[in-house]
């Protein structure tokens, strides 16, 4: 829920393929206590978070003199910023970067920065014009334009409080169906993107357990998905591939992917859509199993990752730390019992 909006605007950037940019610059900033653009603004909140295809990252140093980052850095810092001079001058920005790449095209671009959820944040977004119908006065079919917020392909967002703080991933954008086209937006914002893609990969099994928790499956079916998610993620890890989130939750949970996909748009931390996985960070997947005649054994591999399970090769043995503490008396009663010569049961 968007809490307040302290300054918006709406820009129009055409271009043609191939050709030159041209700016359309609005006369000012619009109302902010506006209920059109508020709810307008509420869509592109809404639509923005739940949108599958983000990358995080950080403001480059390098790209910063050739990218939003000064601009935005005033908006941040200065209480009487003036958020129109701005928005032009990003224009310009934008304009430059999108000349730069040969199929980027252009649209309605709509700045606002506000408080969210405590936080507050920048987004920038092309919205498109869509055609559409509505029925006039004299009861007749007329064409209505609309901005199509549903299909926004580029976007991005910025969270002052935790590029203040310094931490990692306070700007996202969305990939677009091209990362080649998509890489001007990235430029604009001037992102360094930290895909971390260890990080992800672990993450990725996180949400998959929980979703699989949430989900109450039973043991073969919770089995068979982390299997599958591990074989696709495993095969795009040795084939230096990204991992579309949308594509894996279509394959592993065809009967109802948007859930899947929900599960990882609400993920804390964000998982960056497109990133490369890691084997290594896939062991918490995969279950290892071994028995004998006298014993059975069964653990996650993500108990090796943590150090719970030592597997020491030149000595021939398994050590396994931090048992809890109804196991810890179990084995102790036990053991000590087979230590007592006088043990009746012995």
């Amino acid at each position: 829920m968007i809490e307040a909006i302290h300054h918006a605007v709406i820009h129009r950037l055409h271009r043609d393929a191939g050709q030159p940019a041209v700016i359309q610059e609005a006369p000012a900033c619009l109302d902010v206590n506006d209920a059109p653009l508020r709810e307008l603004v509420e869509s592109v909140h809404e639509v923005y978070g739940g949108r599958q295809g983000k990358s995080y990252g950080v403001f480059d140093p390098e790209l910063t003199l050739v990218s939003a980052e000064p601009y935005l850095q005033q908006l941040r810092d200065q209480n009487n910023a003036d958020f129109y001079a701005i928005s032009i001058s990003m224009m310009q920005i934008l304009k430059d970067k999108v000349e730069s790449q040969h199929f980027a095209t252009g649209g309605h671009v709509l700045m606002f920065d506000f408080n969210a959820h405590g936080t507050r944040w920048f987004v920038i977004a092309i919205v498109n014009s869509a055609p559409g119908t509505m029925v006039d006065a004299n009861f007749r079919v007329v064409p209505a334009p609309h901005l199509d917020v549903n299909g926004i392909r580029f976007a991005g967002r910025v969270n002052f409080i935790e590029w203040e703080k310094a931490n990692q991933r306070y700007i996202s954008f969305l990939r677009g169906k091209s990362s080649e086209v998509s890489l001007y937006f990235q430029k604009f914002l001037g992102c360094s993107t930290s895909q971390q893609d260890l990080d992800d990969t672990r993450n990725l099994v996180k949400v998959i357990k929980k979703f699989a928790a949430e989900k109450n499956l039973d043991e073969a079916s919770r089995e068979r998905l982390l299997t599958e998610v591990n074989n696709i993620a495993a095969d795009k890890a040795e084939r230096q591939e990204p991992l579309d989130l949308g594509e894996l939750a279509n394959r592993v949970w065809p009967q109802a992917p948007e859930d899947l996909n929900a599960a990882f748009s609400q993920a804390d931390p964000p998982i960056a859509d497109g990133f490369v996985p890691r084997k290594r960070g896939l062991d918490g997947l995969v279950r290892f199993k071994a028995k004998t005649a006298k014993w059975k054994l069964e653990f996650e591999r993500e108990a090796i990752q943590d150090h719970t399970i030592h597997f020491d090769p030149d000595e021939g043995t398994l050590t396994i730390r931090n048992l809890p503490a109804d196991i810890l008396a179990s084995l102790t009663n036990e053991f000590s019992a087979d230590a007592n010569p006088n043990n009746p049961t012995h």
